[in-house]
């Protein structure tokens, strides 16, 4: 009997010392939204346990989907760290972005503050905005967890635990399931620090609509300080679009949650400025204009391309994004693939579609055409793209070359396959090949593409992707019944396609 009672204890006691020491394993984190000092928001944590003399703490340098140094550091300011009786603990700054925290093993807790890393939308102001974090006290906090949390380098992979305070009527619009402790207080949970950054959220009163598209629950959260009840007018139209972006994806979309989350600003001035972000589940859209009118318009493009990114490079990405180092990243050169690719998607889908006329369509490539002719295209793309930060001045081009390079790819895939394969094909193929949590060698992509296709494929990766010659429009064109003027930039319908140009051009765009 006393053998069985210490089995039965034992086996109680057990699980919950095994609770216990997994609940120190992770960063637990206290933000508080709801006591603002000077426009500051308060932040504290726990760090896991650790047996370590000193530790580097990290607010990244640059995030996933930019290329230009941010420097997010900048905004924290006062950090110290104390131990359980409230002694504090050496901490050394070391640049923008990192401290040394020493005798970390023995550190309770670390406390800072952290600036907003914009007010307005300024007009004139050419900085991005989607990845920093504004805070207006009674009105919307629009934040990205990679200007208020760090991270320790010596502690990496572990998962975090949020504890937000934050005003009783104010609505967590996330991709992450955020839970109410009390009307104050909600708590998130990240598996790790990734996904944290991964995955903003808007706090405001709520505004929003809830969307199921086929499998895919899709929440639209929208802000403004004077409109209200307008959510449901955008979900109108994001519906129509995912619908679309779903049967154009072989009827199923690769996420099972997904989050709009909108900010707009009104403002006095004309013309129309607009900001955003992808992330693997959801999509940070900025907005600033005199009328709300442009705003649908605005959101069908952008929302359409920005929900592409789940495609490339949520599901097919290489080993750098996958190890992404937010203080020192070493980038892919496969932005023709990331963003160029996601752009031509964005394009071609209203077509094969059929949501767009011809002539709309004939004046996307176009706009594209023209815009390429503003930069230097006796670049390689391989190497603009592994150069991404030093090269500001040509990183646009992924969205003009970027999508016509897909086209021709798109073509040429058609050509060769007797009409019956594209990159919608391609994509899903690599997607199913490099799923999330899988990733491709950098240098690897080119010969895994051409192993799934034809040896010709790998010819043209080598002359117009990696190489410098010009993208051939007119000849890829002119395959699908369509006449590039050089002179011009006009892009017209033959007037008499044969019958090989008439097949391939609708197994192309369906018409």
């Amino acid at each position: 009997m006393n053998n069985l009672i210490k089995l039965v204890f034992v086996l109680v006691i057990f699980p919950i010392t095994l609770i216990a020491q997994a609940s120190k394993q992770n960063y637990k984190y206290n933000i508080d939204l709801l006591h603002l000092s000077n426009d500051e928001v308060k932040v504290s944590f726990t760090p896991p346990t650790n047996n370590l003399k000193q530790g580097k703490f990290v607010i990244p340098k640059l995030i996933p989907g930019f290329y230009q140094a941010m420097n997010f550091g900048q905004y924290v300011s006062n950090l110290v760290a104390t131990d359980k009786k409230g002694k504090k603990i050496t901490t050394e700054r070391l640049d923008q972005n990192s401290w040394i925290i020493h005798d970390l093993k023995h550190v309770n807790k670390i406390s800072y503050q952290v600036a907003d890393g914009w007010d307005s939308l300024e007009k004139d102001t050419h900085e991005a905005k989607s990845a920093g974090s504004t805070f207006i006290k009674d009105s919307v906090f629009v934040i990205n967890y990679n200007s208020l949390v760090g991270y320790f380098e010596e502690l990496k992979d572990i998962p975090y635990q949020i504890t937000v305070t934050k005003n009783k009527d104010f609505y967590a619009s996330s991709a992450l399931d955020y839970k109410q402790k009390n009307k104050n207080t909600d708590i998130v949970r990240a598996k790790d620090y990734r996904q944290l950054v991964d995955s903003p959220v808007l706090y405001c009163v709520p505004d929003t609509t809830w969307l199921k598209i086929g499998h895919t629950e899709v929440l639209v959260s929208f802000y403004n300080k004077k409109e209200r009840h307008y959510s449901k007018k955008i979900a109108l139209e994001i519906e129509n679009i995912l619908k679309n972006q779903q049967a154009y994806l072989g009827g199923s979309l690769p996420v099972s949650k997904y989050a709009f989350l909108i900010y707009y600003e009104s403002s006095n001035e004309t013309g129309f400025m607009g900001d955003g972000l992808e992330h693997s589940q959801s999509t940070v859209c900025l907005y600033r204009s005199g009328s709300m009118n442009y705003l649908p318009n605005a959101l069908n493009r952008v929302a359409s391309h920005e929900f592409f990114h789940i495609i490339t490079p949520l599901n097919i990405h290489s080993g750098e994004i996958q190890h992404y180092d937010f203080l020192n990243p070493s980038l892919s050169k496969h932005l023709w693939l990331y963003e160029g690719m996601t752009e031509y998607a964005t394009i071609h889908m209203p077509i094969k579609q059929k949501m767009i006329s011809l002539d709309d369509f004939e004046k996307s490539i176009e706009e594209k055409i023209k815009g390429m002719k503003e930069f230097d295209n006796k670049l390689s793309f391989t190497e603009i793209s592994k150069n991404a930060m030093e090269r500001q001045d040509q990183y646009m081009n992924f969205y003009q070359k970027g999508p016509l390079l897909g086209m021709c790819l798109d073509i040429r895939l058609r050509e060769l396959s007797g009409g019956k394969t594209g990159t919608q094909d391609l994509m899903l193929q690599l997607m199913k090949k490099y799923g999330a949590g899988k990733y491709f060698n950098d240098d690897d992509l080119f010969d895994e593409i051409t192993k799934m296709t034809y040896p010709e494929i790998r010819i043209f990766f080598k002359d117009f992707i990696e190489g410098t010659q010009p993208v051939p429009l007119k000849e890829y064109l002119t395959k699908v019944g369509f006449n590039y003027d050089e002179a011009t930039g006009k892009v017209s319908l033959l007037s008499n396609p044969d019958s090989k140009q008439l097949s391939l051009r609708k197994a192309w765009i369906g018409q």
